[in-house]
């Protein structure tokens, strides 16, 4: 599983006090414009992606705060007066899905509606980001494709000795899959233990807002856009990260089923699954490239890594399973399929630090466990090692889904009819 793409969540917005811009009457009271004003300063004060999950929880929850009172407004914009009627309200916003540094000054409220429900979907995001982050990773040495290596492995600053084998929980899997490290899986990446449902719940959440976004808050916005826009306005955008969190969900999904010593078969289908999602989010991008003056290298990067990083997983999967099956010669041929996706992934990894040491970790891993099966073989089995393998990747299967974010019924009203 890769390092969460982190950038959706440097949105940010400027400071603008509604309580000096918005004229109080009878629709709208001196407390509830203190109470919108206040809201949104609790917003604009976050100029930085938080790091720590703690803090994307607060900002989460400013956000949360500030989205429904905003409705509210905008429902009853009409009889909202301004107190300099000689000029618009300004809305100052960056668009780090855009990734040019560009700074956007919009005039009207419904824009800044739907900049407030992409902060809302990237603010939940960030705290899946930060979850990941703080995870220990399992460190992808050699001798961790040994089957009957005693030594202790150092995990997240602890040492676990090797447990005995446990169970696979699938019945797919031909045989059983021993563990390493007390539920720590051979392959490389973070160790995410009881957080990797919380990690997806909260993904499939942020999902749910984008998809809001992307259907309900945005396409109603598209012909008042003018050719400066942030990219966060569009609704092919919003449809784009949509996919992305949910591939995201499905990545520590399956993370945590390589944890518990699920059969490989499955394995393959939820990595192909996830690899899927993260194709649906190219597409959403390629096939609505108009709509954009420039998008985010690093999140075409991420896409792009995403799809290659769990198209060689499945491969490493189908590999291990053709082992266990003593189908040698097969498994070496399909741990060269799995090589072949790690360097198509090779330039999108050097995007940042954190992806090209966790597609470095992957292919050293993949590079040890296709030596382990070349020593065998040259000493064992003797098998002719086929120039592509026979055996084909399966249909992906997809296990998660969006959570729709509450709406209308939960969002009170400040106005008075």
């Amino acid at each position: 599983m890769l390092p969460l793409f982190d950038a959706a969540g440097d949105l940010a917005t400027e400071t603008l006090v509604f309580a000096n811009e918005l004229r109080t009457n009878e629709s709208l009271s001196l407390e509830h414009v203190r109470e919108i004003s206040g809201a949104r300063l609790a917003v604009s004060k976050y100029t930085a992606n938080p790091t720590v999950a703690a803090d994307a929880a607060a900002r989460t929850a400013a956000v949360e705060k500030y989205v429904p009172l905003l409705e509210s407004l905008v429902r009853k914009k009409d009889n909202v007066a301004l107190v300099n009627q000689s000029r618009n309200l300004r809305y100052g916003w960056n668009s780090p899905l855009e990734g040019r540094g560009n700074a956007f000054s919009l005039e009207d409220i419904e824009h800044e509606r739907g900049m407030a429900w992409m902060l809302r979907a990237a603010c939940k995001r960030q705290e899946a980001v930060c979850a990941v982050a703080e995870r220990p990773r399992a460190p992808p040495t050699p001798t961790r494709h040994e089957e009957d290596d005693e030594r202790v492995v150092p995990i997240g600053g602890s040492v676990l000795s090797t447990p005995t084998a446990t169970p696979s929980v699938s019945v797919n899997a031909p045989k059983t899959t021993p563990l390493t490290g007390g539920g720590t899986p051979k392959s490389p990446g973070p160790v995410l233990g009881e957080a990797a449902p919380v990690v997806a719940t909260i993904l499939r959440e942020a999902a749910g807002v984008y998809k809001h976004a992307a259907l309900d808050v945005l396409p109603p916005l598209k012909h008042s856009l003018g050719g400066l826009r942030p990219n966060e306005l569009l609704a092919s955008m919003a449809d784009a990260m949509r996919c992305v969190c949910l591939a995201e969900a499905q990545a520590a999904t399956v993370r945590r089923a390589e944890e518990k010593g699920t059969g490989h078969a499955l394995l393959c289908k939820l990595h192909i699954g996830a690899g899927d999602l993260f194709k649906r989010a190219d597409v959403a991008l390629n096939e609505h490239v108009s709509d954009f003056n420039f998008f985010s290298r690093k999140l075409q990067a991420y896409i792009y890594l995403g799809q290659a990083m769990h198209r060689a997983r499945a491969y490493r999967a189908l590999a291990e399973e053709a082992w266990e099956a003593t189908e040698v010669g097969e498994a070496i041929a399909l741990m060269n399929e799995a090589d072949k996706q790690l360097q198509r992934g090779r330039d999108a990894a050097s995007e940042t630090d954190w992806w090209r040491h966790a597609a470095l970790e992957e292919s050293e891993a993949a590079v040890a466990l296709r030596g382990k099966y070349v020593r065998e073989n040259e000493l064992v089995f003797f098998e002719k090692v086929p120039a592509k393998s026979s055996k084909r990747l399966p249909e992906g299967k997809v296990i998660v889904s969006e959570i729709d974010p509450p709406i209308s019924e939960s969002m009170q009203n400040l106005f008075v009819e």
